[in-house]
């Protein structure tokens, strides 16, 4: 019973810390003169052009993950210097695009569960919630890295809200910056649900599309090397294999090299 009562406790104080790891509501923004604008689409379909800001830095960048602050366009007032953010959260939008010192961020609703992120969070109190909220939280606005019949997503963990302990925060601090350095890599063909890329994935993906199969096949590809990557494993060596992969950049990389090729050279011809 007391058990019981305890994993109610965390459940809920894990879903209250993430509420209210939000921006300030009041927040403004004064316009430029040649801006470029974003967009929302809205979980009705609805498209809303206007200022697209992301709500998460490179200290946070789970937040883009759950909201977005918008000012759209017909509330623009062009005779106030400085305009009122509204936001949107995730439940509520399929997809936007943020617009970042000129440089345009995609993010697409998707659904995936975090088990990865929620097994690996030690212990302590903000260990249980941060293993509670990468389980409930199933939804995300995940990053676009490469869109197509072949698309990969950028998808960061959620982290521990709270510490209890100069031990506890120390843990924190570590774990929060793991998150930010090793995002998980997604991939997702066709209909198919997103799943994490590993790199024995990127053979059979473009399997259907000869002419960059045959290319990774005769080493065509920088970031793929055949007789590294199809080498044959034991079940641990492939494990370890995919861990090692995870960290550092390799397996974005691959896939932005070889997956926008399949794109471009099978987009019609490929099956799902």
């Amino acid at each position: 019973m007391k058990k019981s009562i305890l994993t109610v406790g965390l459940l809920i104080l894990g879903l209250a810390t993430f509420a209210q790891d939000t921006d300030n509501d009041n927040e403004e923004y004064e316009l430029k003169g040649t801006e470029k604008q974003g967009y929302i689409i809205t979980k009705d379909d609805k498209k809303i052009e206007g200022i697209v800001k992301l709500v998460g830095g490179s200290t946070a960048p789970w937040k883009n993950q759950k909201k977005v602050k918008f000012i759209a366009k017909e509330n623009i007032d062009l005779t106030k210097k400085k305009q009122k953010f509204s936001k949107m959260d995730a439940d509520d939008m399929k997809e936007y695009v943020a617009i970042e010192d000129s440089v345009e961020r995609h993010f697409r609703l998707i659904k995936f569960t975090n088990k990865r992120e929620a097994i690996s969070s030690g212990g302590g109190l903000g260990a249980q919630i941060k293993t509670i909220k990468n389980l409930s939280h199933t939804t995300h606005m995940a990053e676009v890295i490469v869109d197509g019949p072949i698309t990969m997503y950028r998808l960061y963990g959620y982290p521990a809200p709270v510490a209890v302990g100069n031990s506890d925060v120390a843990e924190m601090e570590a774990a929060n910056q793991n998150l930010i350095d090793n995002p998980d890599i997604l991939v997702q063909k066709g209909d198919d649900k997103p799943k994490e890329l590993t790199a024995a994935d990127i053979r059979k993906l473009v399997s259907d599309c000869p002419a960059v199969a045959e290319k990774l096949a005769n080493n065509g590809f920088s970031t793929y090397d055949p007789a590294r990557e199809e080498k044959k494993k034991s079940a641990m060596g492939k494990l370890i294999k995919g861990e090692l992969d995870r960290g550092g950049s390799k397996l974005l990389d691959m896939g932005t090299q070889i997956f926008p090729e399949y794109n471009a050279t099978c987009n019609t011809t490929a099956s799902k």
